[in-house]
């Protein structure tokens, strides 16, 4: 039998893998990578010493991937030893390989204090190099492009938008969740490998909503797990324009009054309004 791999993300207590799935489980895997927009969601993974653990991101410029800060800096506020990222997986099949991280960047709020879930829970990981100019055979040797790219960004885009005008509407979740192993639910009797877990892609969408008590958060009704942190949350328009809106971090609990028990409600990301936005071009350089 294979054990699972040592993962900071994979044993928590026992009935606990899908806290983060609102039942129905209703998420749907990509098959298809490289469709638009899905071609720039990313697996990363994220080696501290002999431990390692899988995230998701976003490419958004030709050597930069938005993620979640607490992907990148644990509790203690200390950074990985190595991370790699690989747009488009699918699987074993990495149709633009894997690019090294050679810098990482948070907001100074974050690092005083390191909290998943929070205001500022966002990263950006700088690459080695150019992703963006990758091709793919399956393409037709075209360029993997980048999300909000001018060029190839397929009517997607980094502008803000009004937490009034998002209430209400479906947004999209899309990430790498570890409750998968190579597109099936993980067995823990009959084990799997360190690369079968979290390599597939998985989709779902809720309607989006606020809370006056979550200031800088977005939720939604949109099923996720554990390993889909840093994932893209964004709404398409009738025209076909996608805009990225929130970055996934954590699911939204509540305290049963009667019962004492924790419930979630909702999963949740850092809404990217217009002060997380223009803190995300300053990391960008535009």
């Amino acid at each position: 039998m294979r054990s699972p791999f040592a993962t900071e993300w994979l044993t928590p207590a026992a009935g606990q893998q899908d806290y983060e799935v609102i039942p129905p489980d209703e998420r749907v895997r990509i098959r298809n990578t490289l469709q638009v927009p899905f071609r720039w969601v990313c697996s990363l993974d994220i080696t501290r010493g002999s431990t390692l653990s899988r995230g998701s991101g976003l490419l958004v410029g030709p050597r930069q991937v938005l993620t979640a800060a607490h992907n990148i800096y644990n509790a203690e506020g200390q950074r990985p030893d190595a991370v790699q990222v690989a747009p488009a997986r699918n699987g074993m099949d990495l149709p633009f390989g894997r690019f090294k991280a050679s810098a990482f960047t948070v907001s100074s709020r974050y690092l005083q204090q390191p909290r998943p879930g929070s205001r500022f829970d966002v990263a950006l990981v700088t690459l080695e190099s150019d992703a963006s100019a990758a091709r793919s055979r399956a393409l037709g040797g075209a360029q993997l492009g980048y999300w909000g790219s001018p060029v190839n960004g397929a009517l997607t885009d980094l502008s803000p938008l009004d937490s009034g005008f998002l209430g209400g509407r479906p947004v999209t979740v899309c990430g790498f969740p570890g409750d998968k192993c190579d597109g099936d639910p993980c067995d823990p009797v009959r084990g799997w490998t360190r690369e079968q877990q979290a390599n597939t892609m998985w989709s779902h969408f809720g309607s989006a909503s606020f809370s006056a008590g979550l200031p800088g958060l977005i939720l939604y009704a949109a099923d996720t797990s554990k390993g889909q942190s840093g994932s893209p949350v964004w709404i398409r328009f009738t025209s076909g324009r996608r805009s990225l809106v929130g970055v996934h971090v954590d699911a939204h609990r509540v305290v049963d009054a009667n019962t004492g028990q924790v419930r979630v409600t909702a999963n949740r990301g850092v809404f990217l309004d217009k002060e997380l936005m223009a803190l995300v071009h300053s990391w960008l350089g535009r």
